[in-house]
């Protein structure tokens, strides 16, 4: 598989960037040149979909060249690091990347808390008996939104987000939600409208990247999108991206290598392509020994030093507690394989390493005049 690092200049990150500054908030990372020139026209109605996993080779693999999402196209740009749904998604919607948010995978070991949550569902993921009193990421990662950035710099511009069911008022579709976009773009009002989709990532995990389930659900957002971008009120714009992309993978029971699981203070957190790893300090180099043996043809093994050095995780100002996340080295996948962390076959599809279908996702743009 071909590596593929973050490009933060040309990132779903400059994307959020180019938006903020289209409406007059002041902002400290690069904008993306082609969406500023379109942004600029000042459209009344602008929409940014993001489709959960919808990475570049699903667009060519999937639709042909007369597809409305594929004529859209414009160009390749890359997410963050690690290219998952937590640090993508909160990227997007902090203007912030993995090192200034804090947000850097599904699963975070909070210092203060001996948790490792699941930051989407505030609870432990070893252990159901650990009761989370607060809300972690709300005490501990809470940002300003770009919609609150937006209405403080713009109040004369309306905020929706759409999400799905999971969400308070939530859709049960994404053709609800194109819907709902259709009827926001007939109010005679500026407004700026964020739609998260969870489609195709969750098929993609359960079936698989190359298989006809995931073929039919690319299809049918193409359609969705085709009716949306028919369907506008004049004065509109939709800004479409992916959070990540995915790919077909095998899984490695992490657990059950003893030896190397022995070498650490607590289990492995953050990802399965991006897995962290807290080191006791006297078997740092049987730890490293160890995997360098097993498992260098599929991982590269970064320290936290190496993480921060190469800016894998964007630049800023660090969150304060991202040195209590990461551990002493962290396995990202270039391969095929997961390390599964929790000792059952879970994933056929997954993301967060460094290959290029996890790493490229679509631009996507269509004016409505």
């Amino acid at each position: 598989m071909v590596i593929t690092y973050p490009d933060y200049r040309n990132s779903i990150l400059n994307v959020s960037n180019s938006i903020l500054k289209h409406y007059r908030v002041k902002v400290a990372y690069d904008t993306l040149e082609e969406l500023d020139l379109i942004l600029e026209k000042n459209y009344k109605h602008v929409f940014l979909v993001l489709l959960d996993g919808f990475g570049v080779n699903f667009l060519y693999k999937y639709l042909d060249a007369d597809a409305r999402l594929r004529r859209d196209f414009k160009k390749e740009i890359t997410s963050v690091f690690p290219p998952t749904t937590v640090a993508a998604t909160n990227t997007v919607l902090s203007g912030l990347p993995p090192y200034a948010s804090g947000y850097i995978g599904w699963t975070q070991y909070f210092k203060n808390e001996d948790s490792n949550t699941i930051i989407f569902y505030n609870q432990d993921f070893y252990d159901a008996n650990i009761k989370l009193t607060e809300n972690l990421a709300e005490k501990y990662l809470k940002y300003e939104s770009i919609y609150e950035k937006i209405r403080k710099a713009s109040p004369d511009v309306e905020t929706f987000e759409i999400f799905p069911a999971f969400h308070p008022d939530g859709y049960a579709s994404f053709n609800e939600q194109v819907d709902k976009m259709i009827a926001i773009s007939k109010q005679s009002n500026r407004t700026f409208t964020y739609t998260y989709w969870t489609e195709p990532d969750a098929t993609g995990h359960i079936k698989g990247v190359y298989v006809p389930e995931t073929e039919a659900v690319v299809k049918e957002l193409n359609q969705e999108y085709d009716r949306l971008v028919s369907s506008l009120a004049k004065d509109s714009l939709v800004i479409l991206i992916a959070d990540h992309g995915q790919v077909d993978v095998e899984e490695i029971d992490i657990l059950a290598d003893t030896e190397l699981m022995n070498c650490l203070v607590r289990k492995p957190s953050i990802e399965p392509r991006a897995c962290n790893f807290f080191v006791k300090k006297k078997k740092k180099e049987e730890f490293l020994s160890l995997f360098l043996n097993k498992y260098s043809d599929k991982f590269l093994l970064y320290s936290k030093e190496q993480l921060y050095n190469e800016e894998l995780l964007g630049t800023g100002r660090k969150h304060p507690l991202l040195d209590d996340f990461l551990g002493d080295f962290l396995a990202i996948s270039v391969s095929k394989y997961i390390f599964n962390m929790l000792g059952e076959p879970a994933y056929k599809g997954h993301h967060a390493g460094l290959t290029r279908d996890e790493m490229l996702v679509p631009l996507i743009i269509h004016e409505v005049n």
